[in-house]
């Protein structure tokens, strides 16, 4: 019997992930105390994600017998490898990251919900499923603790690092189609689900419009600390006046 979505087969990978996830997060969030030991468990994150996503193309370079599959396609593949190696190249909160994270973190929980690909081969542990299913899992986890930990803080003042980044992948998708082998690149000939109205340019002004939200609420949050902390600050400076005072009177 092929794996399906949603299948016992599906589901027992969510709930590990999951548990795992879970009690990484917890640990790390417990236990790392310094921005040194944190750099370090994200960068090691990412080489596990680079090595997964090369796993995987491979596995589908030989499934398909065709080398040019080495080439990442997908959105998924290429955020895959880019947000890797920008991580393990790059500095906390680097500017690529305000393209890339918005980008990798949908591509990965959508894949993670739904794997069109899990029935790929009656194994589940086929090369080409679960190696797919590994680099979406280790990029959605990777940029969801990449926020918890503000390794990288989404702000409307960046904003124009998404649509000049998702420009650069669509023109190196066409590149693809005129220039390679592949019949698909980027879902320009197809949407990302048969069917449905999830073509590319419907899923780029989604996800430009969603991570706008994402930042602006990432702001005002920001702000409303900020304005707290200062009206804290504020309000012990001003007891502090009163009690000297005090005892000047005295």
């Amino acid at each position: 019997m092929y794996p399906k979505i949603f299948g016992w087969q599906h589901l027992t990978y969510l709930a590990i992930f999951i548990i795992l996830a879970v009690v990484g997060t917890y640990f790390i969030l417990g236990f790392v105390k310094n921005e040194k030991t944190l750099t370090i468990v994200i960068k090691s994150i990412a080489l596990a994600l680079l090595l997964a996503v090369i796993w995987n193309r491979i596995s589908i370079c030989i499934d398909k017998n065709n080398w040019i599959q080495l080439i990442p396609n997908t959105f998924c593949g290429l955020s895959s490898f880019l947000l890797s190696i920008s991580v393990l190249v790059g500095k906390k909160d680097c500017g690529f990251f305000h393209f890339i994270c918005y980008l990798g973190f949908i591509g990965g929980l959508v894949t993670l919900i739904y794997p069109d690909f899990i029935g790929q081969d009656q194994s589940f542990l086929y090369p080409a499923t679960i190696s797919g299913l590994l680099h979406h899992t280790i990029i959605f986890y990777l940029i969801a603790l990449m926020f918890i930990t503000h390794y990288f803080v989404p702000t409307l003042k960046k904003w124009y690092y998404l649509p000049l980044g998702l420009c650069c992948v669509m023109t190196y998708g066409l590149f693809l189609l005129s220039a390679t082998s592949h019949t698909s690149a980027m879902n320009i000939t197809s949407p990302l689900l048969e069917g449905t109205i999830l073509t590319w340019w419907f899923t780029g002004l989604l996800l430009v419009a969603l991570s706008l939200v994402t930042m602006f609420i990432f702001d005002y949050v920001k702000h409303r600390k900020e304005k707290i902390a200062n009206t804290n600050k504020q309000d012990v400076l001003t007891t502090n006046d009163n009690d000297e005072n005090i005892i000047e009177e005295k």
